[in-house]
């Protein structure tokens, strides 16, 4: 059976040689040094257990390829998770006092690039510490010679500021321009080009000085404080390069953070297509541009499964971005094609094409390759491209593309493209479901307490020689057992709803996995899921009607509790503290998760339908 679990976040390993598949398609493992997600990658552990709400993180993972996790095993140390702080996604806060977590063993040179997504809560310190790169051996040191690079914010007047250390250990401090306010994210970058230090704020420019192009040497990476003076605040993601990124590479990591975390930058906020209004295409924002000959980037994929690259008409001030709606990535669509398409994504990319004043432009023909690793057999002659040229929000009466060339390696390529223009949306379809049937992923699998029970509910989006599910159930982790067997659909092309019921859970925490197995024999395991039962609590908390209308009445015994209302990719579309009732009015119909969070640690998490 193909299917794989989750939305294809990362590149395969094939295409980080050469593609740019770094933050906003800027750079990869050999320049991105660094690259630290909150969402996702915060861990209570090292690196085994995800953090929840208000869970002390012990590492932070980073995506970048090289492995440079930042870590802090000291309890008292450790910052906190905050779940949906900025467009559903979680931050990492530090509380002014001793929280900090540091990368070490980095990689380095005398140029480099940081950005960060922060927010300030209040200003505490002297001057609260954002990052301070230190020698090997001195990370968090107080020592002004071994503050390499330091960027922090003077907590007398809000500006942000920061400095570098010259090997021969003389110091460059940034001017002091710019004044941030507490309680909203900016996105700060500071650049060492071999001559000027310059930092930015909401991509406009802010403070700078000069220096002599050579910074003293650092491998530790501290973050969240200087010396000993912490961050009050929160950070969404940092991301550090090896090298300076150009003018154009640096507006495209802006708009890929922007879009992202819904922030408005101050200059050349070019992409627009995470705004409400149109769609929240806020997904892998990519793009490629040009400011001039010396600074330009026409070759980027980011995080997300498409590669645009060799623009033919790319001018000065000029730019193309994309990013998608998280739709489902899979040929679930069938109704919405034009005559000879069978099926197509679900999922659609939108596209700005733009100078830097925003007037729509034309940056000629392009390149789109996409890597279908993980979508089983793809024949390259089925494969269409489907372009919304009108932008009337329908493919049905479009003409497809046809002409893809199999580059090798699950990586398909159409070649000199010419129909994307500003606002247009785009999807990839298929004209024979039964030879290229674009299957990709297990669509859901949650596991939720529910009074004396556990329910497991998954969902596939398509199957194929699909002969049975197991529930797996185990107390460590570690040693499974066999709970149910549950018979598969064999092969089906539309979306199929499975349940299964444990009337006797572990009490306390248990561990449930997914596995499904062919015809054949042949079997693959899907993402485990842990659970609490805890069945005083549950018996104490109750919701209903469900299915939910326009209000959903809660009761709780427990006085002091959290509840939201999750949709299947996990993000909060609705928060309450305490509630008795919840207006449920501006919540699509579908199906979602109530998570309740009671201050004891123990977590609910329940299967809820609205339907009007």
């Amino acid at each position: 059976m193909k299917i794989t679990t989750g939305i294809l976040f990362f590149i395969s390993l094939k295409l980080l040689a050469f593609s740019q598949s770094g933050p906003g398609g800027v750079g990869n493992s050999t320049n991105n040094e660094i690259w630290l997600v909150v969402e996702g990658n915060c861990f209570t552990d090292a690196g085994t257990t995800l953090g929840g709400n208000n869970a002390s993180i012990q590492q932070w993972n980073d995506l970048s390829g090289n492995g440079n996790h930042a870590i802090e095993t000291t309890p008292a140390f450790m910052p906190t998770l905050e779940t949906n702080q900025a467009n559903g996604f979680s931050s990492l806060m530090f509380d002014g006092g001793n929280d900090r977590i540091l990368s070490s063993g980095v990689a380095t040179s005398n140029q480099t690039t940081i950005f960060v997504a922060v927010k300030f809560n209040a200003l505490t310190n002297n001057n609260d510490g954002i990052i301070q790169a230190s020698p090997a051996g001195t990370a968090f040191t107080s020592s002004v010679n071994d503050k390499s690079i330091g960027m922090w914010i003077n907590t007398s007047n809000g500006n942000i500021w920061g400095r570098g250390i010259q090997s021969n250990n003389t110091q460059r401090n940034i001017s002091q321009t710019t004044s941030l306010s507490t309680g909203q994210f900016y996105i700060i970058a500071q650049d060492f080009n071999g001559s000027t230090i310059q930092q930015y704020v909401n991509g406009a420019t802010a403070g700078n000085t000069i220096y002599n192009g050579t910074i003293k040497s650092w491998t530790e990476f501290g973050i969240a404080r200087q010396g000993t003076e912490s961050l009050d605040g929160e950070l969404l993601e940092i991301i550090v390069y090896t090298n300076s990124v150009n003018a154009a590479q640096r507006i495209i990591i802006d708009n890929y953070l922007a879009a992202k975390y819904n922030l408005t930058l101050t200059s050349n906020d070019l992409y627009v297509q995470d705004n409400g209004v149109n769609g929240d295409f806020d997904f892998d924002v990519a793009g490629i541009g040009r400011i001039d000959a010396s600074n330009t980037h026409t070759d980027a994929q980011g995080s997300g499964i498409l590669r645009i690259s060799n623009p033919s008409g790319l001018n000065n001030n000029e730019f193309l971005f994309w990013g998608h709606n998280n739709g489902v990535q899979q040929a679930t669509e069938t109704a919405d094609v034009p005559a000879g398409v069978q099926g197509r994504f679900d999922r659609e990319w939108r596209f700005n094409e733009v100078n830097t004043l925003g007037v729509a432009i034309d940056v000629g023909s392009v390149d789109m390759a996409w890597d279908l690793s993980g979508l089983g057999s793809v024949t390259a002659s089925d494969l269409r491209l489907l372009i919304d040229s009108d932008n009337d929000g329908s493919f049905a009466d479009e003409t497809p593309i046809s002409g893809a060339n199999s580059g090798g390696g699950d990586v398909y390529e159409f070649t000199g493209v010419t129909g994307i223009t500003n606002n247009t949306r785009l999807t990839l379809g298929t004209a024979d479901l039964s030879q290229t049937p674009l299957p990709i992923e297990l669509i859901s699998f949650e596991v939720s307490p529910i009074n004396s029970t556990v329910q497991l509910d998954w969902a596939t989006a398509s199957e194929t020689n699909n002969d049975f599910f197991s529930i797996e159930r185990s107390k460590d982790a570690q040693e499974w057992n066999v709970l149910k067997e549950i018979s598969g659909a064999g092969n089906s092309s539309k979306k199929l709803d499975y349940q299964a019921i444990d009337e006797n859970p572990l009490t306390g925490l248990s561990y449930y996995r997914l596995k499904q197995t062919d015809y054949n024999g042949k079997f693959q395991y899907f993402a485990t899921r842990v659970v609490e039962v805890n069945q005083k609590i549950e018996s104490d908390f109750q919701f209903y009607p469900n299915p939910a209308d326009d209000m959903l009445l809660i009761y709780s015994s427990k006085k002091t509790y959290r509840v939201q209302i999750l949709d299947v990719l996990g993000h909060a579309v609705l928060t309450a503290n305490n509630p008795t009732v919840m207006e449920m009015s501006s919540v699509p119909t579908g199906t979602y998760f109530l998570r309740a969070e009671f201050t004891n640690g123990t977590v609910i998490n329940r299967k809820l339908v609205v339907s009007r």
